[in-house]
């Protein structure tokens, strides 16, 4: 007997995995699940009852996440993505910002100068490590094999250039930034940014 197809989200997909994926979001493990969340199966969160999510989010495959997260509407996270630091750090994402393939989003790191280094070590052996947030405020991008360092900010609508390294915070709204440190080097056009999330959220297509 052939199986039958439905429509969700604009494309066809067999009834039964549909269903299938539609249970598993029913019975999440997150602290907060929005509509359209979609997570790849291969997608690891150490500490789920601390992640939320909003509206219309997608995280690829083989992604990974340590810390706490906390993600708004409209937000894409690449695949092979990682973000480490440990349940006492913390990624925070807000509307329309992303997370490009491979980048590593570094919320919390061991102090390799005087400590031992790595989380098998008991914390009375590890009293220099750094724990912190990283923030990507709305429209802020990551580009494609970013690092980021722990207490960063990205300023609203902030992006990176592929591989770049940020270890401060980018406080120019709207900058494009690139290099190893990044440096600013244009802005992006914001007030055609803006329009179009306007339209987007008035129902345009």
């Amino acid at each position: 007997m052939q199986e039958l197809w439905v429509e969700i989200d604009g494309a066809l997909a067999p009834e039964s995995a549909v269903l299938e994926y539609q249970g598993k979001l029913k019975n999440h493990p997150y602290k907060a699940m929005g509509k359209n969340v979609s997570i790849a199966d291969s997608v690891f969160f150490a500490h789920p009852e601390l992640c939320s999510f909003g509206d219309n989010v997608r995280i690829d495959g083989f992604c990974s996440f340590t810390t706490k997260v906390t993600i708004g509407n409209n937000v894409h996270i690449g695949p092979f993505v990682s973000v480490v630091g440990g349940v006492k750090s913390e990624l925070i994402m807000e509307d329309y910002s992303g997370l490009s393939a491979g980048c590593r989003i570094i919320c919390g790191s061991d102090n390799y100068y005087t400590d031992l280094a790595n989380p098998t070590i008991p914390e009375k052996f590890r009293t220099n490590c750094v724990y912190g947030k990283v923030i990507l405020h709305k429209f802020a991008i990551a580009g494609t094999n970013t690092v980021v360092h722990p207490n960063v900010e990205f300023a609203e609508g902030v992006c990176t250039g592929s591989c770049s390294l940020v270890t401060k915070s980018l406080d120019n709204l709207w900058g494009v930034y690139k290099g190893i440190p990044v440096q600013l080097y244009r802005y992006r056009h914001h007030i055609a940014i803006l329009l179009a999330a306007e339209e987007y959220e008035r129902g345009g297509k």
